[in-house]
């Protein structure tokens, strides 16, 4: 019995050591010479200020949304994806029947649950293109560019 136990053990060890060299590993994203992103940092090691064309994917309705991040030569920058979320209107009830004095039905005021925010997040994040884009988004500690 104890065999059997160590003869488990060790496949379900071997099986889960494959299973790990199997999956993907997180590389980075070559997009210009030199310009690469991964997971939610892009690096440029050129003389050049880039502009990253980042397309992010969110669990709301909406999708996704485009957004840019500027890449100061020779450093990185870390990318501040998210989404925005959703306000769902609150639900409508009727107000209660009543009979009037004369035998007539009215009803009362109709009042309204309130409105709900569902918060959206990050499913994930496509790096689309890098583009030379010397202008002033440079920061004042970032070297000048080369224009090479």
């Amino acid at each position: 019995m104890a065999h059997r136990l160590l003869v488990g053990l060790g496949t379900a060890a071997l099986i889960t050591a494959a299973a790990g060299t199997l999956a993907p590993a997180a590389f980075a994203k070559d997009l210009a010479d030199g310009v690469s992103c991964s997971d939610r940092v892009c690096r440029n090691d050129t003389d050049d200020i880039y502009r990253v064309q980042v397309r992010v994917h969110c669990s709301d309705i909406l999708g996704t949304h485009d957004m840019s991040v500027w890449v100061n030569s020779h450093s990185t920058e870390e990318v501040r994806a998210g989404c925005l979320g959703t306000w769902k209107h609150g639900m409508m009830h009727p107000g209660p029947s009543t009979m009037n004095p004369d035998g007539t039905w009215s009803t009362g005021p109709t009042t309204w649950d309130p409105d709900t925010y569902e918060p959206s997040y990050v499913t994930g994040v496509d790096y689309l293109s890098a583009t030379v884009d010397n202008s002033s988004r440079r920061r004042p500690e970032a070297p000048a560019p080369s224009g090479s």
